[in-house]
């Protein structure tokens, strides 16, 4: 158990401070490369997958042949929890790192997988009717604040987004996340169906915010 902590805090050390130099020097590599190696820490799902997972399949109730795009998809357990709940939809991945997509690819639940670093969202506006991002958005390193608008780009209207921000850094004015997802709702571009805090790295106490919007 303590060897286990010990690895934990390793493990989180080098990503916290491979993610601060992302910040610093807007440069992505390095942390493309992280993913890759730790591709497998990933897998069975994050506790932030499996929330996000629980309330968007809320939201989708029994509607079928359904456009979901997993945003930061990982190793690809958000695609892997909802077709397990019964979720009858086509998956499409997003993911900076190529090992995180060959390991999701190896589920087999995907359509469609693309090597993508946001705010870049390679598809045509209102594409989706559901989006889903666990762990990507408003976490240091891994997008910036630009992306939400991108996000609401590709999503159908009266879509869903299903989202995880740190609650940390959302409140920590110098990311940029807080004030352009109040921009967001105040222009009406999306209205906030549901926000919950909760647990988001437990092994850290980091806690998280959940988010439900919908597209307008």
């Amino acid at each position: 158990m303590e060897e286990s902590k010990r690895n934990q805090s390793q493990w989180f050390s080098e990503y916290k401070t491979t993610a601060e130099e992302v910040e610093k020097t807007g440069q992505y590599q390095p942390l493309i490369d992280w993913y890759d190696q730790n591709s497998e820490a990933f897998e069975g799902g994050t506790y932030a997958a499996n929330k996000c997972c629980e309330l968007l399949y809320q939201h989708i109730g029994n509607s079928s042949n359904l456009a979901i795009l997993d945003l930061g998809c990982d190793t690809g357990d958000q695609g892997r929890i909802l077709n397990e709940m019964g979720v009858q939809a086509l998956f499409y991945g997003i993911d900076m790192s190529a090992g995180m997509l060959e390991s999701a690819r190896s589920k087999g639940l995907y359509k469609e997988q693309k090597q993508s670093i946001l705010p870049e969202i390679p598809y045509p506006d209102n594409t989706f009717d559901f989006v889903i991002s666990a762990g990507t958005l408003c976490s240091p390193g891994n997008a910036p604040p630009e992306s939400l608008p991108e996000i609401i780009r590709v999503t159908k209207p009266a879509g869903i987004l299903c989202f995880s921000y740190r609650q940390h850094w959302f409140e920590n004015e110098d990311s940029g996340w807080k004030k352009v997802h109040e921009e967001m709702l105040e222009i009406g571009l999306m209205k906030q169906l549901l926000c919950e805090i909760d647990t988001y790295i437990p092994s850290q106490n980091i806690s998280g915010l959940y988010f439900v919007c919908q597209k307008f």
